[in-house]
């Protein structure tokens, strides 16, 4: 079984799992030195890629244990490796790969988000502002963000579990 950070968009959703939740989203492994990523969010799992072909494309695909499945963005490890970052639930996946992830994960806790600065620019109209997001992504334990920071992402602890389980 094993524990990690997930990060959600911030798009509404019927489907919004509470904690003790077992479900199987689709997901993409991301690491800090390809996604902007506070490194609270990051942690070490032991995985084993192997490049799948589907539909004359090849896709990489890191196994995380308990038939837990997640797509990694390039095939620059195979094998079997420490991967540094945490998932990102996509739940439109399926428009840049044809590989379906596999398994499932349980929410232990939803404890923060990922935040930005944000720079509002007035507009012609009154009252409506542009808003610019600037400047590295943060952590924030939930209530504890700072004045002028918007949330991005919520920031989620999972763990794998045995598919059904």
């Amino acid at each position: 079984m094993s524990q990690l950070w997930m990060l959600e968009d911030m798009e509404p959703r019927p489907d919004e799992p509470a904690v003790g939740t077992v479900f199987t989203p689709t997901t993409l492994c991301a690491s800090s030195d390809r996604m902007d990523l506070p490194v609270e969010v990051c942690s070490e799992v032991p995985a084993r890629i192997e490049a799948v072909t589907t539909d004359g494309r090849t896709e990489w695909v890191a196994h995380l244990g308990d038939g837990f499945t997640t797509m990694m963005g390039d095939g620059s490890m195979v094998g079997d490796v420490m991967l540094h970052g945490c998932l990102v639930w996509d739940r439109y996946l399926w428009l840049d790969f044809r590989t379906s992830p596999q398994g499932s994960l349980r929410i232990l806790d939803r404890p923060g988000v990922i935040a930005q600065r944000e720079d509002w620019i007035a507009t012609q109209h009154s009252g409506v502002f542009s808003v610019i997001p600037s400047g590295a992504m943060e952590y924030y334990q939930s209530g504890s963000m700072s004045i002028g920071f918007g949330v991005r992402r919520k920031a989620s602890v999972v763990e794998t579990v045995v598919s059904g389980g």
